[in-house]
């Protein structure tokens, strides 16, 4: 029922309670009211969710997991027109990461560059990387991840009948009402996966968090609605096209 939050090949997660989202933006904590979720059943308030995430014109993700290769965390503001700009950290070493137009600049930090790129020379050292391929591809998947789980349906989208919701309370998100429900799906035996979802409960209901538990197991945290996203391609003399180089998007740790 997750499977969309596991396109990139996540493998495990870490808690990420730290990360509880700040509410901003189009949900000014001063106009935000009861938006009446609480009376309503565990698959009203999801429909609600989903009705809501299509108005978003732009948020922050922040997502932490746990890959064979070591911790891949990444935080990014995103808006609906593709604009990106936030960093990823794999492994320990850091990542920036913009993308506009189309064109995805990513650039490594000294200890990821040469794992990123084996065959750099200093001619790249602190220099935004440019591509539409490979590189553009990944980093740019997580754009589109974050923006997509948050508001094209993601974990709330229509279940199966294997899946089951339950409404679990009311509770604070970074100090606002959000009502949380947990979910099972799968069935039982080791196909079984569990989780809980946060939404808001004053003002717009947006999905303000997402935690998966057990081997495919995934968390989320959603804030900065409507904030802007302001992205400016870096300088030419700042910016090298990495088209054709030799690229390793796993490499070991």
């Amino acid at each position: 029922m997750l499977a969309g939050l596991v396109v990139l090949g996540m493998a495990g997660v870490v808690s990420v309670a730290s990360c509880e989202p700040d509410r901003a933006g189009e949900n000014d904590p001063a106009a935000a009211t009861d938006n009446g979720l609480e009376a309503l059943t565990a698959e009203e308030i999801l429909d609600k969710a989903r009705g809501a995430g299509a108005d978003v014109a732009s948020l922050r993700g922040t997502v932490r997991t746990k890959q064979e290769s070591g911790t891949l965390e990444y935080s990014l503001s995103v808006a609906r027109n593709g604009d990106c700009t936030g960093t990823v950290s794999e492994g320990g070493v850091e990542a920036e990461v913009l993308r506009q137009g189309g064109t995805v600049w990513v650039k490594p930090s000294a200890a990821m560059l040469p794992q990123l790129l084996p065959d750099a020379g200093p001619d790249l050292a602190d220099k935004w990387l440019a591509g539409t391929g490979e590189l553009g591809r990944r980093y740019g998947g997580y754009c589109d991840l974050v923006f997509g789980t948050a508001t094209a349906g993601g974990p709330l989208k229509p279940a199966d009948e294997a899946t089951e919701w339950t409404t679990t309370g009311v509770r604070p998100v970074s100090g606002a009402p959000a009502v949380f429900l947990a979910f099972r799906s799968g069935g039982g035996g080791e196909h079984a996966r569990f989780g809980t979802v946060a939404i808001a409960a004053d003002g717009p209901p947006h999905l303000l968090s997402v935690d998966e538990t057990g081997d495919s197991a995934v968390a989320m945290r959603f804030d900065a609605f409507g904030e802007p996203v302001d992205v400016a391609p870096p300088p030419a003399d700042a910016s090298a096209d990495a088209s054709g180089r030799r690229i390793v998007l796993d490499p070991p740790r």
